[in-house]
């Protein structure tokens, strides 16, 4: 199986989802996360967006369970200075935030 070596990290640039400083809620927790849906954080950094071939495999993979386009680094409000890699479908903007 080939893996995708070329990955292109955005800290807020404009090709992302959502920006740097963007702020998150905690959303489709599971058993054993540390954060629990509804905890909120700060999106500090962005890895993405993966291409098609490399989604297929992670989503064949079985880790996941939905289709993963950006990885982000969030720093979570109870966690000051610690960012903490997240999937895109876990979480979600907060509007006004």
């Amino acid at each position: 199986m080939k893996r995708c070596t070329r990955r292109k990290i955005i800290v807020g640039g404009d090709e992302d989802e959502w920006h740097k400083e963007t702020r998150v809620e905690k959303t489709n927790s599971e058993p054993g996360d540390t954060h629990r849906d509804g905890a909120m954080g700060t999106i500090v950094g962005t890895l993405g967006p993966a291409p098609p071939a490399l989604r297929a495999e992670i989503l064949a993979g079985g880790k996941v369970k939905r289709d993963v386009v950006f990885m982000y680094w969030v720093e979570w409000d109870d966690l000051p200075g610690l960012p903490v890699a997240i999937v895109d479908y876990r979480i979600k903007p907060v509007k006004g935030g």
